[in-house]
This record gives C-alpha cells, structure tokens and sequence, in this order.
C-alpha cells in the first residue's frame, strides 16, 4: 500500500488542476478498485479539501459510487413515493446497513410506484416492510 499513496502522491504533485478531486478518486479507483476511508482521508489531507467535499463528488459520479461501496441506494422521497413513517423507517435502516441510503427528491419514476434505486437498478415497493426487507437483504 506504500508504493501506491507513493504514485497517488506523485500523481497529485503532477496534475495541472490540484483540486480536480474527480481526476484523483478516478486515479485511485482504477489503481485499487475501491475507495477505503483511508484512501480518502489521504487524498483529502493531500489535495487540501474537505472530505465532505470528496464524498459530494463521489456521490455526483456513478463510477466512483460504485467504488466506494458494494451498493448504493437512492430513494425517491418525492410527492408520489413518500409515505407516513418513511423518514423514520430510513433513519433505522440507515443504523443497520454498512451502505450509504440517499434521499432523493425524484428517481423519475412516480408511474411506476414507490421508487428506490439500487446501484443502477431501479425498484418498487408498496410497504415500508417490504422496502426494509429489500435493503437488509442486500449483499
């Protein structure tokens, strides 16, 4: 792992834009494969940037979604999809799954029901129990 922060470093001293963060986490993902939060906190200290900042941009990209974790999950919280209980129900299902659960305010899908995204997938579900059971049985 030294030798890769090593060119990490050097690849960062090298680039023309110091703050293009997107270049970097690319740089990281296609040497590693994933982004660890210790591959993070690295580029963060090195580029200067908050690592909020980083975490918006992977949050922008769907390659660098897919890095950061085995499943990310939007979930449309708009006009059509929201229902009673539904904030609290993400905020326990947050506590129990080790992926980021992002609210959305529309998929795009408000025809198709209850809408929910799982990496490039979409769904439908009817009840919070059946939303619950999706997200826990994710691998």
């Amino acid at each position: 792992m030294k030798e890769f922060y090593k060119e990490l470093d050097e690849y960062i001293e090298n680039l023309e834009d110091k703050k293009n963060d997107y270049k970097v986490l690319s740089f990281a993902v296609d040497e590693l494969g994933y982004l660890s939060d210790e591959v993070l906190n690295h580029i963060a200290k090195k580029m200067d940037i908050f690592l909020f900042s980083l975490e918006s941009t992977i949050k922008f990209y769907p390659k660098l979604q897919n890095a950061r974790t085995k499943n990310y999950v939007q979930i449309c919280t708009g006009r059509n999809c929201n229902q009673p209980g539904l904030k609290e129900k993400l905020i326990e299902l947050k506590s129990k799954v080790d992926f980021p659960i992002d609210e959305r305010h529309c998929l795009g899908r408000c025809g198709k029901g209850r809408a929910l995204k799982i990496n490039e997938k979409y769904y439908s579900y009817k009840t919070l129990e059946e939303l619950e059971k999706l997200l826990l049985n994710l691998k």
